[in-house]
């Protein structure tokens, strides 16, 4: 286990724009700044839903496995994206996480940060429409990189 971060640590992270102060409190409260090691599985795919976290430093990679061939890397996330998402739906693990680098995560303990989000529904708000931001973003870059891949060719 790490340690809770600073007020001012958690007010920095864009997932929690938008909040203020007393509200960084209570979600630096909850949290824990975790490093680790290259080579480190935060999950897998198929796992139950678990906490959220937050990629402050280092890359995770993201990965689906293929029956009868290797995995495949989906994304390389860097500092400041969000990992994790599905589990503020409830849903299992859609992927792998593998830190590629020695990294730093802000992880937020699931039962802790839902009932955040539904007693403060300002704090619950904020953070689901920032983390489908990011999901929007992810969407678009994944509809780009099936153009590349199945779009027309042109000669």
């Amino acid at each position: 286990m790490g340690t809770h971060p600073s007020v001012d640590r958690i007010s920095e992270l864009v997932l929690f724009a938008g909040l203020d102060a007393a509200e960084h409190a209570r979600l630096a409260s909850i949290a824990w700044l975790e490093r680790l090691d290259a080579g480190t599985r935060l999950f897998a795919e198929g796992d139950p839903p678990g906490d959220l976290y937050v990629l402050l430093d280092g890359r995770v990679l993201l990965s689906v496995e293929v029956p009868g061939e290797p995995d495949r890397s989906l994304m390389s996330l860097r500092g400041g994206e969000l990992l994790g998402w599905t589990s503020l739906l409830g849903r299992t693990r859609v992927a792998t996480a593998t830190a590629v680098l020695e990294s730093e995560v802000l992880r937020l303990p699931r039962s802790d940060l839902l009932e955040i989000c539904e007693t403060d529904h300002h704090v619950g708000y904020a953070i689901m429409r920032q983390a489908f931001e990011e999901m929007a973003d992810r969407l678009v870059a994944t509809r780009l990189q099936l153009l590349d891949v199945f779009g027309p060719r042109r000669s």
